[in-house]
């Protein structure tokens, strides 16, 4: 304990006063003319946030005004499903208390078929419930388990194209982050303050070995960064990824492949490059080890300046000279074989890294070296290099922008010219089950394998055999900006059977309940002292393949008393809660989006948290507003007893 203290106190010290040094390195100072793209930057679309009107100030650089909003941040964490035990679940949520609380939104990329054979209410006890609400599944071909491989390529260009979908306008930064990275989410904030979204970005630890045999550059899967005009072309391409048989640096989807370098791969087809990611002293802002690794154990010994993590980098910058005084991310926070996290240091860092507010760390950061330019290395490259970064041996197909001069149509959509149609997918992913996609105005490209142009939608909605639930404002897939966008999902049911209602009238009758047939649907009535699982005393009755469940039924009702605890601080206003409900009434506290629909306070920005934690009824209404995401609130204890009811 007391070693660790020590450790902590000098890390803290550490982390604030880094030594400034010059550093001389050779750097490739404008933007790759890419083949078939040249230096055109195509136009972004407008930032979709109410009130923002503001210009860039130059080709790549952002407005400098010290009270401009921070951005806005998506993370993406590919995880194994299920969690092996409380440990790895314990780590999980140190991620989504600490870093992942200042993030617009926490996407956990899982396995659609993991999640269906292991369901998350099963899995996950009440102390990490909150878990669930951030996961999001992709459906995969290949095994994800230890036994059949993980297959991270396949889950993340999966999950990137979900996030591309669905979110990529409720942000403008997009970051892969590991299980057992951690990220100091203000200083990649204020890093990325000062550059436009409107160009193409791929920041992280950037890595040269595979440069002089496979002509890629790419960063390390640990942490890195797309703006949304990254994502947008990355988006364009994996709506195209061809299969592969073998392991190839290509933009295929093949198995065995590794995760960040096929990334690069597919970025290097739409004409991007890593960026310059280092600081104004040439330090590294993106580190892939722990702290204690890069200050007290990464020293270059004689002979070692050609491996993987040193090749084409000044061998200098080591040790107690390695890193930022604004490190973004740290990583491998666990020991092997067992992978034991290590989620301590979760929170012993977002106490060193994250308690400034953005504003304070924005003053004292040195914003990106060369706005626009991609990466630096030191000393030469591994061979001849013509304009485009392409080195003089490239292997086929493997040179920056070929797909492009390939496919005429994709070079279009990346430069949204008239000429682009995006092509909606055979089978319609993210909206849910039972959901199809009806034409407008006739438009007879809304159907599956059709091709709309930019500016025109399709419908979505509820098959023929089913009814839509929630709101009945129309949702549309569109293609606004070259790539295509879904809306939220549906929720469609089956369609009631008649037998089904005759028979819960008759059940119900018997204990004083009704069914009552309306225009919209058969509705249940409570009879006096009863009442639904959310305290309601008249509701819906829905359907699962016809039938009628078990939750639309009426039962004594209850006045409930919960006792929570937050782990951080537990607020008066919430620490005990009373609730008017049913003997079948469960709670649960989930998390949404701060400033999301679903969200009644919209205030958690003021403090840089993305999350505001929520008390529900398990399946049904909010009952209160919590804090926000920076912590996790746990139902301590629940009692009830009878409370009258009319």
């Amino acid at each position: 304990q007391v070693v660790s203290g020590v450790f902590s106190t000098l890390l803290g010290i550490y982390l604030v006063l880094f030594a400034h040094q010059h550093l001389y390195v050779v750097n490739l100072a404008d933007p790759p003319s890419v083949p078939g793209l040249g230096n055109k930057v195509p136009d972004p679309p407008a930032r979709e946030r109410a009130g923002d009107t503001s210009a860039a100030t130059g080709p790549n650089i952002a407005p400098q005004e010290s009270n401009m909003t921070a951005p806005r941040i998506i993370f993406a964490v590919p995880m194994p499903w299920p969690l092996k035990d409380d440990l790895a679940k314990d780590n999980l949520i140190a991620t989504i208390s600490t870093w992942g609380s200042h993030a617009a939104r926490l996407v956990l990329v899982v396995s659609q078929q993991q999640i269906e054979r292991f369901p998350p209410d099963q899995q996950l006890g009440e102390r990490h419930s909150q878990i669930k609400d951030y996961l999001h599944s992709v459906p995969m071909v290949r095994a994800d388990g230890l036994k059949g491989g993980r297959n991270i390529w396949e889950k993340m260009w999966r999950g990137w194209k979900l996030v591309a979908d669905r979110f990529r306008f409720e942000a403008e930064w997009f970051v892969k982050a590991d299980l057992d990275t951690f990220v100091a989410v203000e200083n990649m904030r204020a890093f990325l303050s000062f550059i436009s979204t409107q160009d193409p970005y791929y920041f992280g630890h950037t890595l040269f070995h595979d440069w002089e045999r496979h002509n890629l550059v790419f960063n390390s899967g640990t942490c890195y960064i797309l703006s949304r005009e990254s994502l947008r072309r990355l988006a364009i391409r994996l709506s195209r990824i061809e299969p592969s048989r073998e392991f190839t640096y290509q933009c295929g989807d093949g198995p065995g492949a590794r995760e960040d370098p096929h990334t690069a791969g597919c970025l290097r087809d739409v004409g991007i490059p890593a960026s310059d990611s280092l600081d104004s002293n040439g330090k590294q802002r993106f580190l892939t080890f722990r702290p204690k690794d890069h200050l007290f154990a990464m020293k270059v010994d004689p002979g070692r300046e050609k491996t993987w993590f040193w090749l084409m980098k000044d061998t200098s910058k080591q040790l107690l000279d390695c890193c930022s005084n604004y490190p973004i991310s740290f990583h491998n926070f666990k020991s092997h074989p067992r992978i034991v996290y290590d989620t301590e240091a979760y929170y012993r860092l977002e106490y060193f890294l994250s308690t400034r507010s953005y504003e304070a760390v924005r003053k004292g950061i040195d914003p990106p070296r060369g706005m626009g330019r991609p990466f630096a290395l030191t000393g030469e490259p591994p061979s001849p290099i013509d304009d485009n970064l392409n080195i003089k041996t490239a292997p086929s197909k493997q040179h920056f922008g070929h797909w492009l001069k390939e496919n005429p149509d994709m070079y279009a959509c990346v430069n949204k010219t008239q000429e682009c149609f995006c092509e909606l997918p055979e089978q319609i992913p993210h909206l849910g089950d039972n959901v199809v996609v009806a034409s407008v105005a006739s438009n007879p490209n809304c159907m599956s394998g059709g091709k709309i142009g930019i500016g025109e939608k399709c419908l979505v909605t509820c098959g023929s055999d089913y009814e839509r639930l929630g709101d009945e404002k129309p949702r549309y897939i569109t293609c606004p900006d070259g790539a295509l966008l879904y809306p939220e999902p549906l929720t469609c049911r089956s369609k009631c059977k008649v037998d089904s209602v005759e028979n819960l009238k008759e059940k119900v009758a018997s204990l004083g309940d009704k069914v009552i047939d309306t225009k919209t649907g058969s509705k249940i009535s409570c009879g006096n002292g009863r009442a639904l699982f959310d305290g309601s005393k008249v509701g819906a009755v829905n359907c699962k393949n016809g039938q009628i469940g078990a939750f639309n039924q009426c039962a004594p009702c209850k006045k409930w008393t919960l006792t929570l605890k937050g782990t951080s601080y537990t607020h008066n206003s919430w620490k005990t809660v009373e609730f008017d409900g049913s003997a079948d009434t469960k709670f649960e506290v989930v998390s949404v989006a701060t400033k999301s629909k679903d969200d009644p306070v919209g205030n958690c920005f003021k403090w840089n948290q993305g999350q505001q934690l929520l008390l529900k009824v398990k399946g049904g209404k909010m009952i209160t507003p919590l804090s926000c995401g920076n912590q996790v609130i746990n139902i301590e204890k629940t009692t009830s007893e009878a409370r009258k009811c009319a």
